[in-house]
């Protein structure tokens, strides 16, 4: 949560407002005491660009391949079905 003063809340408004468009709560602050708080009315969700994830990245050419027997034992394994 970020803070803000009532003078910056003044002289900087677009910025403040930006953050609070930005799903950020703003405490508003006037003589070192929080007054008021600036709250977002929906938190906006947060866009992931999977294209540049490591995951999609990565070379797995070279991985071995399971067969169907094998997964199922790996799952199994996993699960403590052992």
């Amino acid at each position: 949560m970020k803070t803000a003063t009532v003078r910056q809340l003044r002289n900087q408004y677009r910025e403040v407002i930006g953050w609070v468009e930005a799903g950020e709560q703003v405490k508003i602050s006037k003589r070192g005491k929080i007054i008021a708080r600036l709250v977002p009315e929906k938190a906006k969700p947060k866009k992931v660009d999977w294209t540049k994830s490591a995951a999609l990245t990565m070379d797995r050419s070279d991985w071995p391949k399971l067969s169907a027997k094998q997964t199922k034992a790996f799952w199994d394994d996993f699960r403590g079905e052992s």
